[in-house]
């Protein structure tokens, strides 16, 4: 097949699950023979593989646009002249338009807005996005995302099946590979809980430090949080203990290290989508306990503890007590989970799937621009 040129709008800070997939399927595209260009929301200077767009204000959810943003875009497209366009939504107006933009060109869009079908303020707030966001989905020419949940509440809001694609995120089994690292050495720690991910309301970090501490742990049994956000200064002034440690942001290299010095992974959301970081934690060998919440089921079925978000904290004390206790249960978990990574949430099969998403669409309006004449 005719190799692609392909741009690809999102943004690659802060980090998140958003900006991660926008640098990994450049990565693994490039890495297959295509042109890949680049459309940020974010700071730097225009280079051949990529460009900026200007922005008034950024937050992780939401962009606020700026003036000459449209202009610029329309501008770098006719230069890059793609045979797609992919965007990865990053919550903003420009969402709304870019099909009726660029009318003219195959445009796909990966819809990550995390997902959940519970009644608790946060499950409520994620169908009010999708109710807002499926009109204007189906001016895609494929919309993709990350499970069937997504899938399924979206065709109930009028969404044809045929416009959808369910591609999961893939995380690379090499890249995340159990392995070894001397940071728990480092810490002094004989046992690690890992919390990796951004540090706000939604995503309970308070209520596991509340648990971790309940628990009592012996003293060289340690909970590293590892992540930004604007709950990491209070959080670090509440839980001043000298057993829970408070690491920053950690980039790939730096994730890779943790996970290998980790022994069991928590994942506490009130809401979720299909997490980057449970799918490398669990590539990486590690026993998991989350939420059960948007797609995390899916990725962990009978491979890891799931939690009901409406008993968390009850739940969380035992989840963490027997995980520490239990050694043959962490390692069963933590075969399991890393078998279902290979299996099922692989980056090089996704991409593989990606790349038919583009040809199937690319030929379609070939098709359909034919049939006008």
């Amino acid at each position: 097949m005719n190799k692609l040129k392909i741009l690809i709008l999102g943004r690659l800070s802060p980090i998140d699950g958003n900006s991660v997939y926008v640098q990994e399927i450049k990565e693994k595209l490039d890495e297959r023979g295509h042109s890949v260009h680049l459309l940020l929301f974010d700071e730097g200077e225009d280079e051949k593989d990529r460009s900026f767009l200007p922005y008034l204000f950024k937050t992780q959810p939401y962009i606020m646009i700026a003036p000459s943003t449209i202009r610029k875009l329309k501008d770098i497209v006719k230069s890059v002249k793609p045979d797609c366009i992919h965007i990865s939504l990053t919550l903003s107006f420009l969402d709304f338009f870019i099909p009726d933009i660029f009318d003219d060109i195959p445009v796909i869009a990966t819809f990550h807005p995390p997902f959940d079908k519970n009644k608790t303020l946060w499950g409520v707030f994620s169908q009010v996005v999708y109710n807002v966001y499926a009109p204007f989905l189906s001016n895609y020419d494929k919309i993709i995302t990350l499970s069937s949940v997504q899938s399924d509440f979206l065709m109930e809001k009028g969404v044809k099946k045929e416009k959808l694609q369910i591609i999961p995120n893939g995380v690379d089994p090499i890249k995340y590979s159990p392995g070894y690292s001397d940071l728990k050495e480092r810490l002094n720690a004989d046992f690690l809980f890992l919390y990796l991910g951004r540090i706000s309301p939604e995503k309970n970090v308070k209520v596991l430090c509340e648990a971790f501490l309940e628990n009592n742990f012996p003293e060289k049994v340690k909970l590293l949080i590892v992540g930004d956000g604007i709950d990491l200064l209070k959080l670090k002034r509440d839980f001043n203990s000298e057993n829970i440690i408070f690491f920053g942001e950690a980039n790939q290299d730096r994730k890779q290290e943790i996970f290998r010095s980790s022994d069991v992974f928590v994942l506490p959301s009130s809401i979720e989508g299909l997490p980057l970081a449970l799918l490398e934690a669990m590539s990486s060998k590690l026993m998991c306990i989350a939420t059960n919440v948007g797609a995390t089921q899916d990725a962990l079925q009978d491979s890891g503890i799931l939690l009901n978000p409406m008993k968390l904290k009850d739940e969380l004390i035992h989840a963490l007590k027997i995980s520490y206790q239990n050694e043959e249960l962490r390692s069963k978990f933590s075969s399991k989970a890393r078998e279902r990574i290979i299996s099922n949430f692989n980056i090089f099969r996704q991409i593989q799937i990606l790349e038919d998403v583009y040809y199937n669409v690319i030929n379609f309006r070939k098709f359909l621009e034919k049939s006008k004449v």
